[in-house]
């Protein structure tokens, strides 16, 4: 119990907590909905329980995701009868009706990480790009497009005019450039210099960027099915 506490702590602070009960009142404020505002919560309360388990030695967080599917499908099929009994609307009841299909999902999700072996802090083979990196990947692409419309630039020059790493400027080159939409103008220079491809910075490029996000997203939310069977 100490643990756990010490990990509320270091997580969780007066100003944070604040800070989640005005972004649920904006919530709130801006869609007058009791239902979104519950979903909101739900899926905050979810994350920042898995996310605390990273702190906490000893755990095995698995079995805490079941807790957590199961504590969610019970409210949730309940929240959704209620729902039902009172207006049977199906707009009422789409909210419930995810919540009850979410906490299915982490049970099913949690079954798949004990037959595959994965803990929570371990990447996994599919995990080659995640949504959120390769959302980010596309949005820093964008902005050295920009820059080399401009003409040819060196990954110091890239990074300082994108405000990025060069690290980062490194890691657009190599994705960008492996169909050639970013190519070196001059790879034998020490520095060299890096220019666009138009014609291939289409689908290619940005556009393959963000279908790899989307991807992403789908492989994630099927990989109880997939794996879990």
């Amino acid at each position: 119990m100490g643990s756990v506490l010490a990990a509320l702590r270091r997580r969780f602070s007066a100003r944070s907590v604040v800070v989640w009960v005005a972004t649920l009142a904006v919530v709130y404020l801006l869609t007058e909905s009791y239902d979104i505002l519950a979903g909101v919560a739900i899926a905050v309360a979810i994350r920042e329980g898995i996310e605390l388990l990273r702190g906490l030695p000893g755990v095995d967080e698995r079995w805490v995701k079941v807790g957590f599917g199961v504590l969610v499908t019970a409210g949730s099929t309940a929240w959704l009868w209620l729902e039902h009994a009172q207006s049977g609307t199906t707009v009422r009841l789409l909210v419930p009706g995810l919540a009850v299909a979410a906490g299915l999902w982490l049970i099913l999700d949690a079954r798949a990480d004990f037959v595959q072996g994965r803990r929570l802090d371990t990447g996994g083979a599919d995990d080659d790009l995640s949504s959120a990196e390769a959302m980010l990947v596309t949005q820093h692409t964008s902005l050295v497009a920009d820059e080399l419309r401009r003409g040819p630039k060196t990954v110091d020059e890239l990074a300082e005019a994108c405000d990025l790493t060069p690290s980062r400027i490194r890691d657009v080159i190599d994705i960008a450039g492996q169909d050639g939409a970013i190519y070196a103008v001059d790879p034998d220079a020490e520095r060299p210099r890096y220019a666009l491809d138009e014609e291939k910075m289409g689908l290619s490029g940005l556009g393959r960027q963000a279908a790899g996000g989307v991807t992403g997203v789908v492989r994630r939310l099927v990989r109880p099915f997939t794996e879990g069977f």
